[in-house]
């Protein structure tokens, strides 16, 4: 996990198996893979209001992958922000995705389609600095 000035945690996985906890993705010893249903979300809770700088990812198979934030206390009102269609060679997907400092207290990662009827995120890397003090 890299983060910038704050630390974050994965609050819901929509796929979560003994093999594949998706709530431990951020620990670098596990793997979020899909059940083969699409869409398939993971939340991320940080700890203030950040700014996200960025998102490195390293999955296998993912089509098109969706971003959400919010400011509130607790996950909804979802506000979507971006949208991209990861491109399927056979090999691993490495791919940074610049955010232009979107303001957020939960970030919510949706897969919405795939190469493949499973799909696997192997590391997820958040940039992000506080901003809580700021506000």
């Amino acid at each position: 996990m890299v983060a910038t000035e704050t630390e974050h945690q994965i609050v819901y996985a929509s796929s979560i198996t003994s093999c594949f906890p998706g709530l431990e993705l951020l620990k670098d010893r596990h793997i979020f893979c899909t059940t083969g249903l699409f869409p398939q979300e993971l939340i991320i809770k940080f700890p203030n209001v950040v700014n996200l700088i960025s998102m490195g990812l390293i999955s296998s198979y993912i089509g098109t992958l969706s971003l959400y934030r919010t400011v509130k206390d607790a996950p909804h009102s979802w506000q979507h922000f971006s949208t991209y269609e990861l491109l399927n060679d056979d090999t691993l997907q490495n791919h940074v995705l610049e955010m232009q400092a979107v303001t957020a207290t939960y970030l919510r990662v949706v897969i919405e389609s795939g190469f493949s009827n499973f799909v696997c995120v192997y590391r997820l890397e958040i940039n992000s600095k506080d901003v809580s003090s700021t506000l």
